[in-house]
């Protein structure tokens, strides 16, 4: 069996490369290495793959996944994990054009490959809660300690699939992944395809790169450890996020590859279980490595969530073997030992 994993230097791509190969999957990776491009160096994310090349046979290749080669290498596989993307909702204020052709035209490339060459194959696309734009906003919330809370009980688990989408602010990435969250979807529809779509909170991991526009969790850590002060955007750092490290989600993929079900929208993140907010995560990291951090309050960003929990029951339900086993202090041991390595 052969896997196709786009953006495989990625946080996602990279542990959804070890993982297949580590279940005896052969691994095609593709990525072109745009998160140093409109982040900077600090985004680099050519090491991430190189890292598992040394524990795993991989077949990399640096390729666009706007470019007509991806034909050849779709034709190849029996399943695509979908990671690639421009993942910034503040970058995208900037580069609207180029964040609409990577994520929304690129995905649709993929999916005219697969339907055209492979169309029998699994198709897993990652998809965001920004697909949602602010409409977590239009509840009403409470401070609960160092947190907001929703007010309404039936929020206790997060919020669901059912959560409307229109009529509100996304910023252009929101919108460029709505159209492809779309597209995958009406792909399974209309077409047959086996695509669905995961609606991602708060992914990361030792993987993932310490810039401010994102992956906020080892940026706050990469703070920490310099000593310099953090900027904390808006809502008086009670908003509130869950966190789901990059392994738990691959877990996952492998699980829909196996036994895929076409046309589905999966909300995915650290649920309950794995939430804080932006406060509680200064007191965690504080304890994790050993530093106080000193902050300030800045400007409210656009669309910026002010509580977001995943209800990721759905998921549980279609695949009761999946859950998450990586607890929050784990994972920014993680963060923070791999950091520390640099």
């Amino acid at each position: 069996m052969k896997v196709l994993v786009t953006g495989g230097a990625g946080l996602v791509g990279s542990e959804s490369c070890k993982l297949f190969a580590s279940e005896g999957w052969d691994v095609i990776s593709v990525d072109n290495y745009t998160r140093a491009k409109l982040f900077g160096k600090e985004a680099e994310t050519k090491d991430n793959i190189q890292l598992v090349q040394k524990e795993f046979s991989i077949e990399h290749h640096e390729m666009d996944i706007r470019d007509d080669k991806i034909i050849d290498l779709v034709k190849q596989v029996d399943a695509v994990v979908h990671t690639a993307a421009q993942p910034s909702h503040p970058k995208s204020i900037e580069i609207p054009m180029e964040d609409f052709q990577i994520n929304a035209y690129g995905t649709l490339n993929l999916l005219e490959a697969v339907r055209k060459y492979n169309k029998e194959i699994p198709f897993v696309f990652c998809s965001t809660n920004k697909v949602y734009g602010e409409a977590p906003n239009y509840f009403s919330y409470k401070k609960a300690g160092k947190r907001f809370e929703p007010l309404d009980p039936m929020l206790q688990d997060g919020f669901d699939e059912h959560l409307r989408i229109d009529q509100m602010m996304h910023t252009p990435f929101g919108v460029s992944k709505v159209a492809a969250d779309l597209y995958c979807q009406e792909y399974a529809h209309l077409y047959g395809l086996k695509s669905a779509v995961f609606r991602m909170g708060c992914i990361t991991g030792g993987a993932a790169k310490a810039t401010e526009m994102h992956n906020w969790e080892p940026f706050f850590v990469k703070k920490a450890i310099s000593g310099e002060e953090l900027t904390i955007f808006g809502h008086g750092g009670y908003q509130v996020r869950d966190v789901i490290h990059a392994a738990d989600l691959a877990k996952l993929f492998l699980a829909y590859v196996k036994k895929p079900r076409p046309g589905e929208a999966y909300n995915i993140g650290g649920s309950r279980k794995n939430s804080l907010s932006l406060l509680e995560s200064i007191d965690l990291i504080e304890l994790v490595t050993g530093k106080k951090m000193k902050y300030k309050l800045g400007p409210e960003r656009e669309a910026d969530h002010i509580w977001w929990i995943s209800n990721i029951n759905k998921a549980k339900h279609h695949y009761p073997g999946w859950d998450i086993r990586i607890g929050l202090e784990e994972v920014f041991k993680d963060i923070y030992e791999a950091l520390s390595r640099k």
